[in-house]
């Protein structure tokens, strides 16, 4: 199998480079760098401009010879172009073509050490059949490998499938496992009752993430051996709680696709999306039908 890289044509882009030659160190698959081009007009319903179509392959030609300046030398790569409707169209298309594990973009401009979701991600997140990677902008791997897996946890009805596909991940990478939970907890400043109140609910919750992680990690002999570790990251917003958590060079963030949505797509929740919006490092988003095969 391979890795799948959505390149743009429009603007240099080291870091989902740099991400996927993290991730092909670690599983020994070879990666495919794709620019996707529009597709020519159809033949009898208009006349195609030569000029757009040549300033088209152009574009494709120079992005493609500054990915092969800028891709790490120590991994395996070749290049394509591919012509559909849209990007993203064009990428599963490739996807299907080179049998890729994982379709890996970057993040749109936005925050350093963050990810930002651009239009062509978001597309890819509603509707790629396969795991969606997405590196943080700026992110570098210098050249090292994926050291650990940090799976968020939800304790959803999904979290046994979930465990064991990051389980399996985390194989597959030769990396660690860890299990990570976010409790945003929005004080109320109103009452010292009130907030007290609060502390309770949430130490309930906190009790109760915990005997589902020993669950789902039971349930799992693979994950069971290794015992993952469980953090809770807490914070009064997204972006507190997931600094409250540890992150370090090699770290990769999984999460899972909505429990509501369509069974063989990627597609996120609302806590999925601020947890995305928020990590400081790489992420990999795995549709339900991946995950069941992942557990298998």
């Amino acid at each position: 199998m391979t890795i799948l890289v959505g390149y743009p044509t429009n603007r240099r882009a080291k870091a989902v480079l740099s991400l996927a030659g993290m991730l092909a160190r670690s599983n020994g698959e070879d990666i495919v760098v794709c620019t996707a081009l529009p597709m020519p007009w159809v033949p009898g319903i208009a006349r195609e401009d030569p000029g757009f179509r040549t300033y088209i392959e152009d574009l494709a030609e120079k992005a493609l010879a500054q990915a092969s300046d800028d891709m790490p030398k120590d991994v395996s790569v070749k290049f394509t172009t591919t012509h559909a409707k849209s990007t993203p169209n064009g990428l599963l298309e490739a996807a299907e073509q080179h049998n890729a594990s994982t379709i890996v973009v970057g993040s749109a401009m936005g925050v350093i050490e963050h990810i930002t979701v651009s239009s062509i991600a978001d597309r890819l997140l509603h509707t790629s059949p396969i795991p969606v990677a997405i590196a943080t902008r700026g992110f570098r791997a210098m050249g090292g490998k994926v050291k650990r897996v940090t799976l968020a946890f939800t304790g959803g009805s999904q979290s046994t499938t979930l465990v064991a596909a990051a389980e399996t991940l985390a194989d597959q990478l030769g990396a660690e496992l860890r299990l990570a939970s976010f409790a945003v907890q929005l004080s109320p400043p109103e009452t010292a009752r009130f907030r007290t109140e609060g502390n309770a609910v949430f130490d309930e919750w906190t009790k109760t993430i915990h005997s589902a992680a020993e669950e789902a990690v039971a349930a799992d002999a693979a994950t069971a051996r290794r015992d993952p570790e469980l953090v809770i990251g807490h914070g009064e917003d997204w972006e507190e709680a997931l600094d409250d958590v540890d992150w370090e060079p090699g770290d990769l963030l999984v999460i899972g696709s909505s429990e509501t949505g369509p069974v063989a797509r990627v597609f996120l929740g609302t806590r999925a999306t601020k947890i995305i919006r928020n990590t400081p490092v790489p992420v990999i988003v795995v549709p339900r039908a991946a995950a069941k095969e992942l557990a298998e």
